[in-house]
């Protein structure tokens, strides 16, 4: 039996909620993920994108790869890997650096044997990068064909498909669609991008993403993951492995979502009790801690919440704040006159000339089910995205 770990997004680099704790958090997942490779004794690893979360990582980042890539190396398991949307560069990707050090490869439409030691139960892995948007329509998907019949094709790529991923989650395209662009069809799609495990199977392909290794977003409850592959007799079965089951203190680190909701009368002492019956008596001090502020607008800052959670010595701390300012207008208008404000909205939003990107915005603020904290990361992305796609990349000097 070959078999192969397949991780992705694992988003090295991220400072999420501007905390460098958590940047450790997503090194210390990826250093999971190996130790489970090593566990269990895999002929490869491969990455399916978002390895780094940024094109321009700083040095510590990349010596954490490259410090984990060399473990995988030290145990002769080769490290395959295409490149994501989030560190994508417009020429040489930091996949053509990392390669360089250890059992590395960057994956192309021309296969990449992996194997037993013996030669038995072979797979032929194959990867494209993540494709621009403007590009996908006429995109050569075109794989090179290989002559051994007995051989298992995986493909990797790193873009959202249906029926995986919900339509409304970026868009997605239609994975027999794609399907049907190729010159032929592999047994396996192993997939990055969507952070949540799941699989499928369409036309005979099972398609499968592993999620990311850490949680990026509040909504982001499910474990983070990697899949094991099995692959025996020319069949592939999906294994899957929890990064907490690498057995590594606080990897990854658990969240605690204490939803407050004000009125007239409460302080601080809401808040703390509150905190207080989530954590059901557990030690907050290693957890991420994300308040939300909610309801009557009391006179309790988020600095006072802060200030709280530093003296429980919370490692990462967050709060969101969207509670009701009362305020009182010098005018006077017909309540009756509006019956959807938010509908209101969008019609005086219809007559301004707004680009796609800035509706993309207005929406993304609007929506009560987005964090604050999670609005600023996930419309950074947004607006790269979308500058990479009209101008393409920025070079080192226009950063």
């Amino acid at each position: 039996m070959t078999k192969i770990l397949h991780v992705s997004d694992t988003h090295l680099g991220l400072r999420q909620y501007r905390s460098n704790v958590r940047r450790s958090d997503f090194a210390d997942a990826f250093d999971a993920a190996v130790d489970i490779a090593i566990d269990e004794e895999v002929e490869a690893v491969v990455h399916t994108g978002d390895l780094f979360d940024d094109p321009s990582p700083n040095v510590p980042t990349v010596n954490r790869c490259l410090d984990a890539v060399s473990r995988l190396d030290s145990e002769d398991i080769p490290f395959l890997a295409i490149v994501g949307n989030h560190e994508r560069k417009r020429d040489e990707q930091w996949m053509d650096i990392v390669k360089r050090f250890g059992n590395t490869e960057r994956l192309s439409p021309s296969p990449t044997r992996v194997s037993e030691a013996e030669g038995d139960n072979p797979v032929n892995v194959f990867g494209f990068d993540a494709v621009r948007n403007p590009q996908w329509d006429n995109y050569d998907f075109t794989l090179e064909e290989r002559a051994d019949e007995d051989a298992v094709n995986l493909l990797c790529m790193h873009e959202l498909f249906e029926p995986l991923v919900p339509p409304h989650r970026g868009q997605p395209y239609h994975l027999d669609e794609f399907l049907d662009r190729l010159n032929f069809l592999p047994d396996g799609l192993a997939l990055g991008d969507y952070h949540s495990t799941c699989n499928t199977e369409v036309n005979g392909v099972k398609a499968f993403y592993p999620g990311a290794t850490e949680r990026t977003k509040v909504s982001e409850s499910t474990d983070p993951c990697v899949y094991v592959l099995e692959i025996a007799d020319e069949d592939i079965q999906l294994r899957t492995r929890t990064i907490e089951s690498a057995g590594r203190d606080n990897v990854p680190r658990d969240f605690l979502v204490v939803n407050v909701e004000f009125e007239e009368g409460h302080g601080i002492d809401h808040v703390e009790r509150r905190i207080n019956e989530e954590a059901g008596g557990e030690d907050i001090a290693e957890k991420v801690i994300v308040v939300r502020l909610r309801g009557v607008d009391v006179p309790v800052t988020t600095n006072d919440v802060y200030n709280l959670l530093s003296q429980r010595d919370v490692s990462v701390p967050h709060v969101d704040d969207r509670r009701q300012v009362d305020a009182e207008f010098d005018f006077e208008f017909d309540e009756g006159d509006i019956d959807d404000i938010d509908q209101m909205i969008d019609d005086e939003l219809s007559e301004l000339s707004l680009s796609s990107i800035s509706t993309e915005a207005e929406d993304l603020v609007r929506d009560e089910s987005v964090d604050d904290g999670d609005i600023r990361t996930e419309m950074n992305h947004r607006i790269r995205a979308a500058q990479e796609e009209e101008f393409g990349e920025a070079t080192l000097e226009e950063r």
